[in-house]
């Protein structure tokens, strides 16, 4: 066990937390999923609703609430997975849906992995070449190896330096939110040309808050990896609700503050870029100070997409040195950067719907397979993977992703936004319980 106070890089990999090994507070979480969140990417989440959704300012912070309300809930409930397995989130998988079906999951959870690392990486690069006028590929570059070197280290330093991003990010943004304050001045109307074309304003409101659900949905699957060492620190009830708290707290508090902040914002500008989020109004002795919380909120976000990929990719199998992981993570991340910096709303609001229609069913599945206990009726069939199978094929008529794909349902009913995340949930459960019997108490 490591001496309180002291870093060390993380070798543990994917294996079981034993009780000599257990360290930190559930405390913790609070400061790591506030530095998380405190960024331009939930910012330019936010934005969405009303820079192209066409929202006004008070159905967009309405739905802003509900989504984050449901994510921030589930988030919670998944961190204390952590304290009672003793393992990372994805590899727990393996006993409801079986060694070689959680591969699957995992290598979704490690595609999800760097690909945010890429998403918040661009949208920091795209930031520092409005502020410093430096060019967006070196920008993207220079972040990327920062933010490797930190997530190669691991466990212990990514939450040290997530407590000290946590106070420097919500003293700037703060003030930025003053400003943006005094600037907007009032609660923007809708957009009736926007929500034309998104099915009116029942169509905006479930994508808005389908996508602001999306966006914490795809920190749930790296929920466990932040707890995993409580599992044995005192009385694991206590411990559990002490989780449940500061990570539910952390990410709905800076979820809400920082979407609403967007959707603010981006019902005053044209929004194509999130460097367009940057208007003339902002002071320019402010640029500085800009800067810097742009740099750290990319980098205290992207350490944890990389940490966690890396474990996804070595419950793969792959045959690698945790250090090892994390650079081959890293480098897959910076190339997808480099690549997707140009039409980037748009990718966005795509990749975030994505995350969601494998996520919502696995959540759902998951969720079952901690809580009941019940058994596959069918020999040789795998009941959590063919639920979580089934609710994905089940709802693809109603992913809406114009213009890359529009479902049946969602093309002739465009009022509905994109409900599939609540389809595929429901669905999920339904065949689950179908193919699975409970299993009598004596045998439990």
């Amino acid at each position: 066990m490591a001496e309180a106070g002291t870093i060390t890089v993380e070798t543990k990999g994917i294996d079981k937390v034993t009780p000599d090994e257990t360290r930190g507070s559930p405390r913790a979480l609070f400061g790591l999923w506030m530095a998380a969140n405190v960024e331009f990417a939930t910012i330019t989440t936010g934005a969405l609703a009303t820079g192209v959704f066409g929202l006004s300012a008070v159905d967009a912070i309405a739905a802003i609430l509900l989504g984050n309300l449901i994510g921030a809930v589930l988030l919670g409930m998944f961190s204390t997975f952590g304290v009672e397995y003793g393992l990372p989130q994805m590899i727990q998988g393996a006993a409801w849906f079986g060694p070689l079906g959680n591969r699957l999951p995992s290598f979704l959870n490690f595609f999800g992995g760097f690909s945010w690392f890429g998403v918040n990486t661009i949208i920091g690069g795209y930031a520092l070449e409005y502020m410093l006028g430096t060019g967006l590929i070196p920008n993207i570059i220079a972040l990327c190896v920062v933010q490797v070197a930190i997530a190669a280290i691991g466990h212990d330093l990514i939450h040290a330096a997530e407590k000290y991003f946590f106070f420097l990010l919500v003293a700037i943004f703060l003030v930025l939110t003053a400003f943006a304050a005094g600037h907007v001045g009032h609660l923007p109307p809708a957009n009736p040309k926007m929500l034309k074309n998104v099915g009116g304003v029942s169509g905006a409101f479930i994508l808005t808050t389908s996508i602001i659900v999306a966006y914490v949905l795809g920190w749930i699957p790296y929920s466990s990896d932040y707890t995993r060492y409580l599992h044995h620190t005192g009385d694991r009830s206590v411990t559990g609700r002490a989780v449940f708290t500061n990570a539910f707290l952390a990410t709905f508090l800076s979820c809400v503050w920082m979407e609403v902040l967007g959707a603010l914002i981006g019902a005053t500008v044209a929004l194509s870029k999130p460097s367009d989020l940057f208007t003339p109004w902002m002071p320019h002795w402010f640029h500085a100070p800009l800067i810097i919380a742009i740099v750290v909120g990319t980098i205290s976000a992207n350490i944890i997409n990389i940490y966690s990929a890396t474990l996804s990719s070595l419950a793969l199998g792959f045959r690698l040195k945790q250090y090892q992981a994390a650079l081959l993570s890293g480098a897959i991340g910076t190339a997808i950067s480099v690549l997707a910096a140009t039409h980037f709303i748009k990718s966005y609001e795509s990749f975030l719907f994505f995350l969601g229609y494998w996520t919502a069913p696995w959540i759902a599945v998951t969720m079952l397979s901690h809580y009941t206990r019940r058994h596959s009726r069918i020999s040789g069939v795998n009941a959590a993977f063919t639920a979580w199978i089934a609710g994905i094929a089940a709802s693809v008529p109603f992913f809406n992703q114009y213009p890359l794909f529009v479902g049946s349902f969602a093309a002739t009913h465009p009022g509905f936004g994109d409900i599939s995340f609540a389809v595929s949930a429901l669905v999920s459960c339904v065949v689950y319980f179908a193919l699975t019997a409970r299993v009598s108490t004596a045998a439990a």
